[in-house]
C-alpha cells in the first residue's frame, strides 16, 4: 500500500476519516515506519505552532470568556491543559512557552454559531489552511462553504482579500465561485459556492474509462484556465483541490491558497521527519504539494500559469497511469528527479496511447519554455487527442456511407436499366401471346375443317335417335350408335392428332346432338358419357353451331366424370376446343384437348417466366406460384417474395376465360441477400447519423481555441 496522503493525514488528525477509511489508515500506520515518523512530526509541529500562535495573540488581546467558549465549540483551535495559568494566558510561570504542556482537541462546530452573516451548520472537513464548514448566508438564504482559517495573520488575510476578490469576478462553470471573504473578531474565513460530491480523487478511485478520465481533467483544465486569464495562479493544483458535483460538473477550488504563507519573519523550513513523505503540503518556503510540484517551485524560480501545467499534468498521470510520473521517497530525491525529468516509464499493460503520452510529458518538461505556452494550449491538444476516436470514427462511417450510397446508386441504375429491359419484354411477349393463341385456334380451325370432310363425322351430324320419334326402338337406336362408334374407333385420327406437332399429340373426341361421347383418342372403349356436364358443351349444342375455347384443370371433377381423358392421371391446364356443326336440324360435337404447355412454347420468346392462370386461380408454367398469387390481375407490378423481387405483368389470355403472368427477376447490384436493398438503405442512413454524431462530438471537443 502507498504511503498516506496529505488529506488522509490531516483527515486523520481532525477526526474526519469514515469508519473504514480510519480503519484502513491505522492498519496502514501499524506496518509503515515512515508514516508513523511523519505523523509524530506533525502532530508535534502543529500543536507548538497553535499554541504559540494562541498564547502570543492572548498576550496581545487578552480574550473575553465567551468568545473562547465559541471558539470552542465552532471549531476554532481550542487549547486544553492541566495548568490553570495557561487557561488564563498566565504564562510567566513557564520557562519556555514552546514546552508548555499544551495539546489541540479535534474541533468541532454546534449548529447555530454564527460568524458574521453566516450561521455554521455542520463541519464538512479540514485541509492544511484551516476546517470547511456548511453554512448558511443569512441574508441570501442560501447555503454555502465556509472556510476558516487556522491561524490569523494580517498579511495573510491581506493577501487571501485580493486572492478572494479576484476570484469572484471568475464566473466559469469548472471553478468553484468565491463569494465572499472577511475577517472577523480575529477569524479569517471565506465563503465559497457549496458543492455536493467528492473530490476528483475519490471520483477517480472508482472505475473510469480513460475517455472519462481525460474529459474530467480538462474540464478542470478549463477551470485553471479561465484563473489565469484573470491572472491567478493556483500553485498547488491536484485531485484533492479538484471537486466533482453529484451533478458531474467538474469544479476547481482553493486558488491561491496553497501559496500563501506567514510573513511575520518567524516561518520555519520542513523538518527532516516532514519531508520524510512528499505527500505532505509543505509549510514555508516550498510553495505547494512535493508530489505534484514543478521544478521552479522546488528551487524557488519564477512561479506562473506554466507551473499550473506542470502540477495539472502530474496529477494527469497520475490518474491515468495508477502511479506519479517522478519517483522519490525523500524530499530531495523527488527534487532532483523532478528536476532532471526524469519520468517513469508506462508500466506494464496501461493503455494510454502515445499521443495523450507525449501531451502529457510536454506538460512535464523541467524547463517552463519547453511546456506548452498556455493551459488553453495543452487543453487543445487534449481536445485533438481525444477527438481523435471521434474524428476516425466520423471518417469511417462517412466513407462507409459514400460506399453504401455509390452501391445503393449503382443498383438503382441497374434496376432501372433492367427494368426497362424487362418492360420492353413484357410488351413483345404479350404480343407474341396473341399470335400463338390465334396460331392454335387457327390450328384447331384447320383440324376441324379436315375432320369433318370424313363420311363418319357426318353420319354422326346425321344421327338421330329413332324412338324419340315413335319411328323405331331404343334397341335399333343403340344398335346404330354402337355401330357409329365402332366406325370411329376404326378412322385414322393420326394426321389430325399430329397436326400441332407430334411432340404432343392432342386428345381428339366426338359427340352426338345429345352431347353422349362417342369417341376419345385417349380412351377409345369409353363412350355414351354424358359430355353436357361441362358448361361450355351444353351451351354449343344450345346455339346449334360455332366455336369456343376453353381452360380448365385437367382433374376438374366434371371433366374426369366423362371419361374423356381416359385412365391416365394428368395435372397441370388443358385447352379445350369445341367445334359444334350442325347440318340442318343433325349436329355433332368434336372436341381438342391440347396441353396448356404447349402454348407457353409457342408464346415464349426469351427467359421471361410464364404461367396461364386458369379462372379458379390454378396456375401452369414456370412463374413460382407465390409470385402468381402476389400478381395483380390485371397490369404490371413490382413484388417482392422470399426477398426477392420481380417486376410482374399480368394480362388477359385472348380467347379464354383466364390470364398471362409474365414475370422476371429484378437483377441488381445488392442481390446479394433477400431484402439487401433495405439493409443497405438502413446502414447508410445509420452511417450517415453515425458519422454525423461523431463529428459534432469531435467538435465539441476541440471547441477550445486558442486566442
Amino acid at each position: 500500500m502507498e504511503c498516506l496522503d496529505a488529506n488522509v493525514v490531516q483527515d486523520l488528525m481532525a477526526g474526519a476519516l469514515t469508519a473504514t477509511a480510519k480503519s484502513t489508515a491505522i492498519q496502514h500506520l501499524d506496518g509503515c515506519d515512515d508514516c508513523r515518523d511523519l505523523l509524530g512530526a506533525l502532530a508535534r509541529d502543529a500543536t507548538r505552532d497553535a499554541a504559540l500562535d494562541t498564547l502570543n495573540d492572548t498576550e496581545k488581546n487578552p480574550p473575553n470568556p465567551s468568545m473562547m467558549e465559541t471558539l470552542g465549540s465552532d471549531g476554532g483551535a481550542l487549547l486544553e491543559t492541566a495548568d490553570p495559568l495557561a487557561a488564563t494566558g498566565d504564562v510567566t510561570g513557564y520557562p519556555d512557552s514552546a514546552t508548555k504542556p499544551i495539546r489541540i482537541r479535534p474541533p468541532s462546530v454546534v449548529a447555530g454559531t454564527t460568524l458574521g452573516r453566516y450561521t455554521l451548520l455542520e463541519r464538512l472537513g479540514a485541509g492544511a489552511m484551516g476546517v470547511v464548514y456548511r453554512a448558511t448566508d443569512r441574508e441570501l438564504g442560501r447555503d454555502v462553504a465556509l472556510k476558516q482559517l487556522h491561524r490569523p495573520d494580517e498579511a495573510l488575510t491581506d493577501r487571501l482579500v485580493r486572492e478572494a476578490r479576484a476570484m469572484a469576478q471568475v464566473n466559469h462553470p469548472n471553478v468553484v465561485a468565491v463569494y465572499d471573504v472577511r475577517a472577523d473578531e480575529g477569524v479569517t474565513y471565506i465563503a465559497m459556492e457549496m458543492v455536493l460530491g467528492d473530490s476528483l480523487r475519490g471520483w477517480q478511485r472508482e472505475s473510469r474509462t480513460v475517455p472519462q478520465i481525460v474529459e474530467a481533467y480538462v474540464a478542470a483544465g478549463r477551470g485553471l484556465a479561465a484563473a489565469h486569464a484573470a491572472g491567478i495562479i493556483h500553485r498547488d493544483f491536484k485531485p484533492d483541490n479538484v471537486l466533482v458535483g453529484r451533478d458531474g460538473r467538474v469544479r476547481v477550488t482553493d486558488f491561491g491558497l496553497a501559496a500563501a504563507r506567514p510573513t511575520d519573519g518567524s516561518e520555519r523550513p520542513p523538518s527532516t521527519s516532514m519531508m520524510s513523505d512528499v505527500n505532505l503540503t509543505t509549510s514555508g518556503s516550498v510553495l505547494g504539494t512535493p508530489a505534484y510540484m514543478a521544478p521552479e517551485q522546488f528551487t524557488g524560480g519564477n512561479v506562473d500559469a506554466r507551473t499550473d501545467q506542470f502540477n495539472f499534468s502530474v496529477a494527469l498521470y497520475e490518474a491515468l497511469y495508477g502511479q506519479r510520473p517522478f519517483e522519490g521517497k525523500t524530499f530531495p530525491e523527488l527534487s532532483d528527479n523532478v528536476c532532471e525529468g526524469r519520468v517513469r516509464p508506462a508500466p506494464p499493460g496501461a493503455r494510454i496511447s502515445g499521443g495523450l503520452r507525449a501531451i502529457i510529458l510536454r506538460g512535464l518538461s523541467p524547463k517552463p519554455g519547453d511546456r506548452y505556452p498556455s493551459m488553453e494550449h495543452m487543453l487543445v491538444e487534449l481536445g485533438r487527442d481525444r477527438a481523435r476516436p471521434w474524428r476516425r470514427t466520423s471518417i469511417v462511417a462517412t466513407a462507409l456511407s459514400v460506399v453504401l450510397a455509390l452501391g445503393l446508386g449503382a443498383d438503382w441504375a441497374v434496376r432501372d436499366r433492367v427494368s426497362l429491359q424487362i418492360r420492353q419484354s413484357f410488351t413483345v411477349t404479350a404480343t407474341q401471346s396473341d399470335r400463338a393463341v390465334k396460331l392454335i385456334a387457327d390450328q384447331f380451325d384447320a383440324i376441324s375443317n379436315l375432320v369433318y370432310l370424313f363420311p363418319i363425322m357426318r353420319d354422326v351430324a346425321a344421327h338421330h335417335d329413332q324412338a324419340d320419334f315413335g319411328l323405331g326402338e331404343a334397341s335399333a337406336d343403340a344398335e346404330e350408335l354402337e355401330k357409329l362408334h365402332n366406325q370411329l374407333m376404326s378412322a385414322d385420327w393420326t394426321l389430325a392428332r399430329n397436326f400441332g406437332g407430334r411432340e404432343h399429340p392432342s386428345i381428339l373426341a366426338v359427340a352426338d346432338y345429345k352431347a353422349r361421347l362417342l369417341f376419345s383418342s385417349a380412351a377409345p372403349d369409353t363412350w355414351r358419357t354424358d359430355l353436357s356436364t361441362l358448361p361450355w358443351i351444353k351451351q354449343a349444342l344450345d346455339a346449334g353451331t360455332g366455336n369456343s375455347m376453353t381452360l380448365m384443370r385437367y382433374d376438374e371433377p366434371r371433366l374426369v366424370a366423362t371419361g374423356i381423358l381416359g385412365k391416365e392421371s394428368r395435372t397441370g391446364l388443358a385447352m379445350l376446343f369445341t367445334r359444334t356443326l350442325a347440318l340442318g336440324e343433325a349436329r355433332s360435337q368434336f372436341l381438342q384437348i391440347v396441353d396448356a404447355g404447349q402454348l407457353l412454347d409457342q408464346i415464349r420468346l426469351d427467359d421471361t417466366m410464364l404461367s396461364l392462370v386458369a379462372a379458379d386461380g390454378t396456375p401452369v408454367g414456370d412463374v413460382p406460384p407465390a409470385v402468381v398469387s402476389a400478381a395483380p390481375v390485371v397490369g404490371q407490378r413490382s413484388i417482392t417474395v422470399d426477398g426477392t423481387s420481380y417486376e410482374v405483368q399480368a394480362l388477359p389470355l385472348t380467347g379464354f376465360d383466364g390470364r398471362l403472368v409474365m414475370a422476371q427477376p429484378m437483377s441488381s447490384v445488392l442481390a446479394l441477400f433477400p431484402n439487401a436493398r433495405v439493409v443497405f438503405l438502413i446502414a447508410m442512413f445509420a452511417a450517415l447519423v453515425t458519422a454525423l454524431g461523431t463529428a459534432i462530438r469531435a467538435r465539441r471537443i476541440t471547441g477550445a481555441r486558442v486566442a
